[in-house]
């Protein structure tokens, strides 16, 4: 006969298993919506029906990965964009390191004053200074030109990246310099030997942040950006999917894969140092 704490942990086990399942299936089914609707021939969501979330060999085409790939400036876009993105993480990790360092190592007038100032500034947004930026690069002649919005992206992130770098640098104890410095290295260098290397977290954190926030804007570069030779990947996924009448879904879904896929690596390339930056947060 079955105890009565068996029963329990039983009932505990098939609800416990129920919910993961439930939280699975929700997770999951965005992205097979997605794929799905990118192989599918219909290009309106009031079109698509229960039935064609089961696709058949019959229903499924590649007819909108072909017209993105082959029948537009796709890999234009692209290159524009990963120029952007990298460009932009490139500009950024250093200004941020640096301004981390000296606001975590170096004792500044009004540092804490300083500090505060940053961490205000960091919640507003871009979308808000998009009309300010235009205006001053305007009267600088950059407006159309990778420069100015590599600048605007920069700039942005390296001041939330000074940041979070200071307070990631807070976290490491100056005694590791101190030593290094004691053995007969120069500030420099202990930066360079110690530092920089325990600092890789941070680093691939704000590398991702700063690629993900280039390649993916789409205020800014509509702004700033006018010719179509130089436009992004957000800027043609527009162009292509988006007619006067309706949205072209399944160009949409295609679309977003494709452009989905540049972020996908980067976040393999940089798990491990992803995870440690989320346990060291979790656990701080």
């Amino acid at each position: 006969m079955i105890s009565k704490f068996k029963i329990i942990s039983y009932v505990k086990w098939f609800f416990s298993y129920l919910i993961i399942i439930a939280a699975v299936v929700f997770a999951v089914f965005p992205i097979y919506y997605i794929v799905v609707m990118s192989l599918s021939k219909i290009p309106a969501l009031t079109d698509l029906s229960l039935s064609s979330l089961v696709p058949t060999p019959s229903s499924i085409t590649l007819s909108a990965f072909s017209d993105i790939l082959f029948h537009s400036d796709f890999l234009i876009w692209l290159r524009n964009s990963l120029i952007l993105g990298t460009s932009t993480v490139i500009i950024a990790l250093i200004v941020a390191l640096l301004a981390g360092i000296g606001l975590s190592r170096l004792n500044l007038p009004g540092k804490k004053a300083l500090v505060v100032t940053i961490y205000i500034l960091t919640f507003f947004p871009f979308t808000a200074i998009a009309i300010p930026l235009f205006l001053m690069f305007a009267s600088l002649h950059l407006i159309n030109q990778f420069t100015g919005l590599i600048l605007a992206y920069s700039a942005g992130t390296a001041m939330f990246g000074a940041y979070m770098s200071k307070i990631f640098l807070d976290s490491v104890p100056k005694e590791y310099e101190e030593a290094a410095m004691v053995d007969g290295l120069s500030r420099s260098k202990a930066f360079f030997r110690v530092l920089l290397p325990m600092a890789k977290p941070i680093i691939a954190f704000l590398a991702l942040l700063a690629f993900m926030g280039a390649y993916t804007d789409y205020a800014l570069a509509n702004v700033f950006l006018i010719s179509d030779n130089k436009w992004t990947l957000t800027l043609g996924l527009y162009y292509l999917a988006v007619t006067k009448t309706n949205t072209l879904y399944n160009v949409f879904a295609a679309y977003s894969l494709l452009m989905g896929l540049p972020i996908f690596i980067v976040f393999i390339v940089f798990q491990r140092y992803l995870t440690q930056m989320y346990s060291m947060s979790g656990t701080k």
